[in-house]
Formats: structure tokens, sequence, C-alpha cells
């Protein structure tokens, strides 16, 4: 990470803890992605294209929970560097979205890059807190999308 080291600022709000928490994990694991020519929310889209195969954009958005406009500017570079294609549904406002054969490459690139941020950032944490970090978060996701 840069020299410079900030230590965030302490919040009752919890929104505001997750956003501080979530820029200063995103630099670590940007930091590493950079060498292969990729950004955090990149390697993401490209590793939930991966596990879904082809996609309604709507659905993949649901996935990731992006609303249209933020998916559609990130899916963009994805484009057209030739990692994603995108593909006309049943109705022709309807968008599937599939990893190419070169985005699977891509992320064959990008695997030890990652690997080495999510090092990084285990080797800091105790155990018992990188667990329940990974099993908190999903829920609290989804417990503010019921909300």
């Amino acid at each position: 990470m840069s020299a410079e080291h900030h230590k965030p600022a302490p919040t009752p709000c919890l929104c505001n803890a997750l956003r501080q928490a979530s820029r200063a994990v995103s630099r670590l694991y940007d930091e590493e992605l950079r060498s292969v020519g990729l950004r955090t929310t990149q390697y993401s889209l490209l590793c939930y294209l991966r596990r879904a195969g082809e996609v309604r954009q709507r659905d993949l958005g649901g996935l990731t929970s992006l609303d249209e406009t933020t998916l559609t500017r990130n899916l963009r570079p994805l484009i057209d560097s030739g990692w994603v294609a995108i593909g006309a549904g049943e109705d022709r406002r309807e968008k599937h979205i599939r990893l190419t054969d070169a985005g699977a490459t891509k992320l064959r690139q990008a695997r030890p890059a990652w690997e080495r941020a999510q090092e990084r950032m285990q080797s800091r944490l105790p155990k018992a807190a990188w667990s329940g970090l990974l099993a908190t978060l999903p829920y609290l996701a989804h417990m503010a999308d019921e909300a």
C-alpha cells in the first residue's frame, strides 16, 4: 500500500464504518490486481460470471448487489477488453452476459494477485475475526436488503 497510512476516524455509524473498511480493503486488493490490469470490482464480476455461466444482466445485478447503472458502467471495460460478451435475451430489452475464453484466461492470470491480497489481509486478522467477517458480512447484506 502507499507509504502514507491513515487511521480512520471512529464512527458510531455502521454504514460509514463499513464504507471506510471497504475502501481500505479495496485499495489493498487493487494494488495487487494492478499488475494484471484489473481492479477489484472487475475481478469480482469476472468471478461471478465464471460461477454463474450465462446470466441475465438483471440477475447479475442481484448477485453482486449492484444497481443497473453501476453494473453497466463496471461491465463496459470488461466488454471492451473482450473478457465479457453480451447477447440479446428473449425480450429485446433483456441482456445476457457471459465470460469469454479471454475472460477465463484473464481470471487465471489474476488469481495469484488475488491470492496475495487475500494472504495480506488474512495475515493481519486473527483467524476467528477472518472467518467471522466472511460469515457475518453476507448475512448483513441480506438483512439490509430485507429491511
